[in-house]
């Protein structure tokens, strides 16, 4: 693999991206009638859910 990473790790980097941004893009929709979630907002809530995203990932790797 690139840089000598194994695919587990690529796979968890995607899940860190994919999961926030399908959240604020379902949210966008949902308040569409209200305007949607501003950039700010949407941005931060990408940045907290990705933490919260790769904090499960991290407890998930040392239960092994």
């Amino acid at each position: 693999m690139l840089l000598g990473l194994d695919a587990a790790i690529w796979k968890a980097m995607l899940v860190i991206l994919v999961c926030p941004v399908i959240v604020v893009g379902s949210l966008n929709v949902v308040l569409r009638r209200r305007g949607g979630i501003g950039a700010g907002w949407g941005g931060v809530l990408v940045v907290l859910l990705a933490g919260v995203v790769s904090l499960l990932i991290i407890l998930d790797k040392i239960r092994l």
